[in-house]
């Protein structure tokens, strides 16, 4: 039987719920009640040990504390035992505070002496054994352990002595870093750094001012403690503390190198040399051999070291004008550098250069050691830039850019020595012989670009070609401007009024400026041979005309009539039209000059005419198109 419906009801109802949509503060995952109550227990139990001193006195009160912390610990152990977890680490908090206050009871904390800390510590770590699943036991000990090192500060003697304190505890921490769990490693990295810092700081001062053997031991233990920061890079748990890759391993190298550097800066005459060679070793090894995730970790801070050692040993003997010992440092830093470069491909971009670059430093700073005169600096230097030239077609482009820079600096720099030197025949002779190799260096460009050949490891495509085209011109302008200005420097040396002394070689260079363009049947003629021709013949035709001697004009057309066959030949109109006008110039003006005075005068007048009667039959105005009987 199926039911009535419900009337409705003669009233209205209850309002409806409305929840609060507003979210509820949340609480740490996973926590219950039983851990809430084991937490204000540990607060309230550490709380009473503390205030028991006021209470009963410093003598009871310890006592009752440490009884108190023994009894917590025995506690932890059998919850541990009975899979009682969280009752476990609570006791062990418990124990652990109480024994830290029981240990400084009487006492300010870091006040009295080391042995309580160190006894407390040596306790926590028999329960780690014990029992290694609390991270309390570990931790605490590592809070004992730091506490007994500053009660032990003013044990220790200023110097070696507190250095070595320090750096023992941070080489304990970055050890506790390595090998403990996630929690405890991040804590022992933040607490070490301060104490890593101190006996760093000390380490130095004590290297760099302390006498023999004292010297020594602290560059030894700063080169320890610069080491220990190596295997703290590889551990993960502490990867977001330690900051981009290469600042540990940098931060290390710096450390040690200036360590070693400070221990070595006041160690007889040949440590500088020593320190800087050294360093120069250790860059050179480690970027060699070193392969793998070794080489990642190990070659920053060889890097990092290695040039504090470098920059140390430059600065100090530059700094005591000890030139010679400075030419041979960077001549055996320039051996490992070409050795680099030799069997590492990735290092070749910044070995080869620096190999040269040594070995130019030291050409230079031979002149003041007073190995060298200048112009044997200034050959040197030459010769490192044919050199720098001479292995560019067996390397790739990102070798042969910067070897190119280094070897440009060399050529300057000798020319700059002799100038300096007033060596006006030898500055002419290095112009002459930088000016053939650059000249010369610029057509291989030219004819590797043109027939698409390899240079180097790097085939020329299009974008290669178009690179090694513009590096062609520039080098042939380079190589023809030196050629000019060491044949200008001649005539000048020789006094020579002659105008075409300093004429034939402009023009000379500005036809090897065109280089293979010359002879390029695709190129017109006028870019490439006019300025040459133009520059060549226009003051020898007007200093044959006005000035006298028969020789000069002889000599003009004679190289007139020697190009206008050639260009005839060649079908090059640049030359053809230069030559026809150089000798028609020549003539009519040798003419003009031997003829008297009114006689030259009828004849310009008459060639005058006659150009203005041609031009004005081809090109009419008004009035000279009209006939004489038409005229009023």
């Amino acid at each position: 039987m199926a039911s009535a419906p419900v009337p409705p009801l003669p009233y209205p109802g209850p309002p409806p719920v409305v929840l609060d949509a507003s979210p509820v503060p949340a609480l740490p995952a996973g926590l219950r009640p039983p851990q809430v109550l084991l937490a204000v227990g540990v607060v309230l139990l550490v709380a009473a040990g503390v205030a028991g001193p006021a209470l009963v006195g410093a003598g009871p009160a310890r006592t009752g504390v440490l009884a108190l912390a023994a009894g917590a610990a025995v506690a932890s152990v059998w919850a541990g035992r009975a899979g009682l977890n969280s009752t476990e680490e609570a006791c062990a908090a418990a124990a652990a505070a109480l024994a830290l206050t029981g240990a400084s009871t009487g006492d300010r904390p870091l006040d009295g002496g080391p042995l309580p800390p160190l006894l407390l510590a040596a306790a926590l770590l028999v329960l780690r054994r014990v029992r290694a699943e609390p991270l309390t036991w570990p931790l605490a000990a590592w809070v004992a352990f730091q506490v007994a090192a500053l009660r032990s500060l003013d044990l220790a003697a200023a110097g070696l002595p507190r250095s070595a304190l320090l750096l023992a505890v941070a080489l304990t921490g970055l050890g506790t870093t390595v090998v403990a769990r996630r929690t405890l490693a991040r804590v022992a990295l933040v607490t070490a750094a301060p104490w890593w810092g101190a006996g760093v700081a000390g380490g130095l001062a004590t290297a760099a001012t302390g006498a023999g053997a004292e010297r020594w031991a602290a560059a030894a233990l700063v080169v320890v403690v610069a080491a220990a920061l190596l295997p703290v890079r590889l551990v993960e748990a502490v990867e977001s503390l330690v900051g981009p890759p290469r600042l540990v391993p940098v931060l290390a190298g710096l450390t040690a190198g200036g360590a070693v550097g400070a221990a070595l800066s006041t160690d007889g005459v040949l440590a500088l040399p020593a320190a800087g060679e050294l360093g120069v070793l250790l860059v050179s090894v480690a970027a060699a051999r070193l392969t793998g995730w070794r080489r990642g970790v190990l070659l920053p801070a060889a890097e990092a070291a290695g040039g504090v050692l470098v920059v140390l040993a430059v600065v100090q003997l530059v700094a005591g004008a000890r030139w010679a010992a400075l030419v041979v440092l960077l001549l055996l830093t320039a051996l490992p550098a070409a050795w680099v470069a030799a069997v590492r491909r990735d290092e070749r971009p910044t070995a080869a250069p620096t190999a040269l670059g040594c070995l130019a430093a030291a050409a230079l700073l031979a002149v003041p050691a007073g190995l060298l005169p200048p112009g044997g600096c200034a050959a040197a230097l030459t010769a490192l830039y044919a050199a720098s030239l001479a292995v560019r077609p067996g390397t790739a482009a990102d070798v042969r850019g910067p070897t190119g820079a280094v070897g440009a600096v060399c050529a300057a720099a000798a020319l700059v020595v002799l100038a300096a030197d007033r060596s006006w025949g030898q500055l002419a002779a290095h112009l002459a012989v930088q000016g053939a190799l650059t000249w010369a260096w610029g057509l291989h460009l030219d004819r590797s670009a043109g027939d698409g050949d390899t240079v180097g490891e790097d085939t020329v495509g299009e974008d290669t070609g178009e690179a090694d085209t513009g590096e062609a011109d520039t080098c042939r302008k380079v190589g023809a401007a030196e050629g000019v200005a060491a044949a200008w420097t001649c005539a000048a040396l020789a006094g020579s009024t002659v105008v075409e002394a300093w004429t034939l070689p402009a023009a000379a260079g500005l036809l090897l400026a065109a280089g293979p363009r010359l002879l390029d049947e695709r190129e017109p003629s006028w870019p490439t041979w006019g300025p040459g021709l133009l520059t060549a013949a226009v003051p020898s035709t007007v200093a044959a005309v006005v000035l006298p001697g028969a020789l000069r004009p002889v000599l003009v057309l004679g190289a007139a009539a020697v190009v206008l066959a050639l260009a005839g030949r060649e079908a090059l109109r640049a030359p053809l039209v230069t030559a026809a006008a150089t000798a028609v110039a020549l003539a009519v003006g040798l003419a003009v000059a031997e003829l008297p005075l009114p006689v030259a005068g009828v004849l310009v007048v008459g060639g005058g005419l006659l150009a203005l009667g041609a031009l004005r039959e081809s090109r009419p105005v008004a009035g000279f198109g009209a006939r004489l009987s038409e005229m009023r």
